[in-house]
């Protein structure tokens, strides 16, 4: 009875073998295929890839192991198994080994035996496989997809992201509370080839300033008073994953002069210890803060500021992108609403207008905050988010809105939306910041609405 579906490739240039590991593996796999060249196999393996190859390691077109480096090389999912007369050079096996065979099987092979190999080894590469789905559903989840939006300031941080991924050096992600700063820091690490590496993120406005060296770095047991054992500090434990410093501009000056040797040398010592320590992981660093006017301030280090202040990510405000705030409040109304039991839940298109022409200074938090209190205390028999459900704050839009304003926005329509905006801007003479206020809305969303449609003098005279 098979475990799982999966198909093997019998490679060897001898029929009388083929033939019996067809016989012997037919009740292993689903599928199992066969080639008696190099060049036959290799074929087979970019068509089909399957979970395993018994490769002999001798071929009239190939006399050496190039067909094991090439598999190993371009199809590292796949697994190898060796098969080798037992009057091979038993050097030719071992090198096998090292390039990356799972394992190696002697001719004439006693049946039961490889039967058994050939089962492990496809038990490994199921489990390999899991891993792998884990990984990836991880990385969606934990990567750009948490990222959403589709305007343009949103397009830019993804494809930033995307370019700075596997580089090496420091990277600044800087924005105001609730912009996603966290989100865009793992997104990086998911991306980069150290996402089987740790993440770890540290706050640094929330570790007292005493005691900030030894989450960094560690600590010797004794070294001060409640260090009861020797403990590793956050960059040691990274390895050669990613570490987090969210809040850097809260950290005080002197653990910033230690970060920066850590960022020069890549060296670090535990509190209490003499002796140096590599550190390998890399760094992404956050703040809602101006650092270049800390620096003239004398709250932040200039020479760390420069370390730092290389390849950066700017994380845009809410308020400056309107359509994201539609296609937020779908998205978490919708996951917010399954997560409570409450599938079904739409939300309409006055609250929609609403969330448009607010400011949302919380950013993307605090629309989230505002839908999972809303979806919290929403009567059951009730199936769409209304105005009466709103917050105080946002509600007091309504209460000072203009009768005089335009009707509202469809959010099922562009066009319309686009046709609303141009005829704001010319009754105001294209004063964006007059067009805000007879629309209700932020000057930044006037602007990030022009580049998003396209919008240019012209239309107006059409």
């Amino acid at each position: 009875m098979k475990d799982h579906a999966s198909t093997i490739l019998v490679a060897d240039d001898d029929p009388f073998i083929r033939d019996d590991l067809g016989d012997l593996l037919k009740d292993v796999a689903d599928t199992v295929l066969f080639a008696e060249t190099a060049h036959e196999a290799l074929s087979k393996i970019k068509i089909l890839e399957p979970d395993l190859v018994l490769l002999d390691v001798r071929f009239p077109d190939s006399q050496d192991l190039s067909p094991l480096k090439s598999i190993r090389e371009n199809y590292p999912h796949v697994e190898v198994i060796i098969l080798s007369s037992q009057t091979e050079d038993i050097s030719l096996v071992v090198q096998a080994i090292k390039i990356g065979a799972s394992d190696y099987v002697a001719k004439p092979f006693v049946p039961e035996e490889l039967k058994n190999r050939v089962v492990k080894a496809l038990e490994l590469q199921a489990i390999r496989r899991s891993q792998r789905y884990l990984l990836e559903e991880l990385q969606r989840r934990e990567g750009l997809d948490r990222l959403e939006g589709s305007s343009p300031a949103m397009k830019q941080v993804r494809d930033t992201i995307r370019k700075l991924s596997d580089t090496a050096g420091c990277v600044l992600i800087r924005g105001e509370s609730g912009t996603g700063k966290e989100l865009a820091a793992r997104a990086l690490h998911y991306l980069s080839k150290r996402r089987n590496h740790p993440f770890l993120a540290i706050n640094c406005a929330a570790v007292p300033e005493n005691l900030v060296e030894a989450e960094l770095f560690g600590h010797k047991k004794g070294a001060f008073t409640g260090a009861v054992d020797h403990t590793k500090g956050k960059f040691e434990a990274a390895g050669e994953g990613t570490v987090f410093l969210d809040e850097i501009g809260d950290m005080p000056m002197a653990q910033q002069a230690a970060l920066l040797r850590v960022l020069e040398y890549r060296k670090f010592m535990r509190v209490g210890e003499n002796v140096e320590r590599e550190c390998k992981a890399r760094f992404v660093l956050a703040t809602n803060r101006d650092l270049r006017e800390m620096v003239k301030q004398g709250a932040f280090r200039e020479d760390l500021f420069y370390r730092i202040n290389v390849a950066t990510i700017q994380m845009p405000p809410l308020r400056s992108r309107v359509e994201d705030v539609v296609e937020l409040s779908r998205h978490m109304v919708m996951r917010l609403a399954s997560e409570m039991g409450r599938p079904g839940l739409s939300i309409s298109s006055e609250v929609m207008n609403l969330f448009a022409r607010y400011d949302w200074p919380g950013n993307v938090r605090e629309l989230k905050n505002v839908l999972e209190a809303v979806v919290m205390l929403k009567d059951m028999n009730q199936p769409e988010i209304i105005v009466q459900d709103l917050p105080p704050e946002i509600l007091a839009l309504k209460a000072a809105g203009d009768e005089n304003s335009p009707p509202p926005i469809d959010f099922g329509d562009e066009l319309k939306e686009k046709e609303r905006f141009i005829q704001a801007l010319q009754k105001c003479q294209w004063n964006q910041s007059k067009a805000a206020r007879l629309l209700g809305c932020h000057r930044n969303t006037i602007r990030n609405r022009i580049r998003y449609y396209g919008i240019t003098h012209l239309e107006g005279s059409r």
